[in-house]
């Protein structure tokens, strides 16, 4: 195999291994508003995303490529108090496929199982509810023990520790419009177990961004003011992330621009719905998501 080729499927390889941690982690409006002391929250996430098209960063654009990811999410939010504020900690549990992968015209076989579960806690500094603004910080810790096989070119498992921690900022105003803002920084440990299956990756930082506005249509649908209904639009940015596998880089990294659009609707004052679209309008060191479908189902208890 030539080494352009290597470098493609290194790079092809690394772009999957990350897109089971970040639906794990999908950000939606007002996810960090927080809930009173005591409250429980289940909830149940199916996200489906389409990919046509790889750009590595030392190559260039690799023809003939594509990707779906199929992605199920059973999460577990509980909010207490520490210290005077309000924390919440969770557990995450990714899993689900990847499919009808192919990079330069090449099939790979697919992959099925468990990503590497997530567990987190949050604090919020800030949690202003008679003014409605909110600030917050959550650390996720991924657990390197989802399916991996390091003689396989897909995994849903990553095969080394993470760790991300994220700041969030919620402001409502006059009860319509909300604006959210969040940071998050991910540290990735070493793969020893990567490439070839005796190599090591490396990975810098990576940095992403958050943005989202929405605006509260439940007077429009002449819903009661205790059943919002939230429709959002935002922007998030992926940047650095650039990875190397024994010290020489291969052309992957975490670049990527995404634009978003959701909707979410209390249905009771116990059960929460959300429908979310996303397109990558940017993406380079990775594949680049042509159409993402993000569902998610919330029980409060």
């Amino acid at each position: 195999m030539s080494s352009i080729k290597i470098f493609l499927a290194v790079s092809m390889m690394i772009a999957l291994a990350s897109v089971i941690p970040c639906r794990a982690q999908e950000y939606s409006a007002g996810d960090w508003i927080s809930m009173p002391p005591g409250t429980n929250i289940q909830m149940a996430y199916y996200d489906f995303a389409t990919r046509s098209t790889l750009k590595n960063t030392i190559t260039g654009e690799v023809p003939h490529s594509h990707l779906n990811s199929d992605v199920g999410i059973a999460r577990f939010m509980h909010f207490d108090k520490f210290l005077g504020h309000t924390v919440a900690v969770q557990g995450i549990l990714p899993f689900g496929s990847l499919n009808d992968a192919k990079i330069d015209g090449q099939k790979l076989s697919n992959a099925s199982g468990v990503g590497d579960p997530i567990v987190a806690s949050g604090m919020w500094l800030l949690n202003d509810t008679e003014h409605n603004h909110y600030l917050s910080f959550v650390n996720f810790v991924s657990l390197p023990i989802g399916s991996y096989d390091k003689h396989s070119a897909l995994n849903l498992g990553s095969h080394r520790w993470q760790d991300a921690l994220q700041w969030d900022y919620t402001q409502i105003f006059w009860k319509k419009i909300m604006v959210d803002q969040a940071v998050s920084d991910l540290h990735a440990w070493d793969n020893h177990e990567a490439g070839t299956g005796n190599q090591t990756l490396q990975q810098n930082e990576t940095i992403s961004t958050y943005s989202w506005i929405g605006y509260n249509v439940a007077p429009l649908l002449r819903r009661p003011p205790t059943l919002p209904a939230w429709i959002s639009v935002g922007y998030s940015g992926n940047y650095n992330g650039v990875q190397r596998l024994d010290g020489v880089r291969t052309g992957a990294a975490n670049g990527e621009q995404t634009i978003k659009m959701g909707y979410s609707q209390f249905i009771t004052p116990k059960w929460q719905g959300l429908i979310q679209v996303s397109h990558d309008v940017d993406a380079h060191g990775q594949f680049k998501q042509d159409l993402g479908v993000f569902v998610r189902v919330a029980k409060l208890f």
